[in-house]
């Protein structure tokens, strides 16, 4: 098995489904225009976002196998396989970077960050997310053995600001209303509505979905629209998002 059997498919029924779409929402916000990298493009359903937004995507990814899959369903994509490290493009020739959840897996991460930062104009943005390492027992995080080694807020935010001259952190949550995530579910619950959720998450996904619209007019699993970006509010964030100029 490699790393990129990691990856998130185009399923619309995974519970990491919104949680990863929510991220590329978030970019999509400064991409019309623009001409955007996604590095670690994975299945590509988040280069249809950028473009739904207006941007002029490139996707680079490692995986040679997965670039077909994105080919044959995305005919007119600009793909391109490659090292993250050893990007085939020039210097100054991109306005945005987008990589989600991509930093945990490289063996050098400043050389990554150096990397980006190389291919982006002056006044560029990147965009990445991590997962947070201060989120839950430690062993939570050294059990992912994709995941070279992930960070802390403090040591992301040193990261990026040895390459950046602005850093941004945010802190990824589900919103409120969603009080049971199975991915964010550190301890036991017992209460009768955690009880409750349990059963319901064992049903098959057409039919819990359905009873969740029906008795709360949300998804089961929290949508790209139910995910918050909290500025320099990372304490008890499961994922961090780094906006850096």
């Amino acid at each position: 098995m490699s790393a990129a059997e990691e990856r998130l498919g185009n399923d619309p029924t995974s519970e990491l489904w919104g949680e990863h779409r929510s991220r590329y929402r978030f970019a999509a916000q400064f991409v019309a225009g623009q001409r955007v990298l996604d590095v670690a493009c994975g299945s590509g359903f988040g280069l249809r976002m950028l473009l739904a937004a207006g941007a002029r995507t490139i996707g680079v990814d490692y995986d040679a196998q997965t670039l077909r899959h994105i080919k044959n369903d995305q005919p007119t994509a600009t793909l391109v396989t490659s090292d993250a490290t050893r990007l085939p493009l020039q210097d100054c020739s991109i306005d945005q970077v987008v990589s989600f959840e991509t930093i945990e897996h490289v063996p050098d991460a400043p050389a990554l960050v150096r990397e980006l930062r190389r291919v982006l104009r002056p006044g560029g943005r990147l965009i990445l997310s991590t997962p947070n390492r201060a989120f839950g027992p430690l062993e939570r995080h050294t059990a992912n053995r994709f995941h070279v080694r992930e960070f802390t807020a403090d040591e992301l935010r040193a990261l990026l600001a040895g390459s950046f001259s602005r850093v941004q952190l945010f802190g990824q949550r589900p919103a409120s209303a969603y009080r049971y995530v199975p991915f964010l579910m550190l301890d036991a619950r017992t209460e009768p509505a955690a009880l409750a959720w349990k059963l319901l998450v064992r049903l098959p996904y057409r039919l819990k979905n359905r009873l969740a619209l029906v008795i709360s007019g949300r998804p089961f699993y929290p949508g790209e629209a139910n995910y918050c970006f909290d500025v320099d509010a990372t304490d008890g964030a499961h994922a961090l998002l780094a906006v850096a100029w």
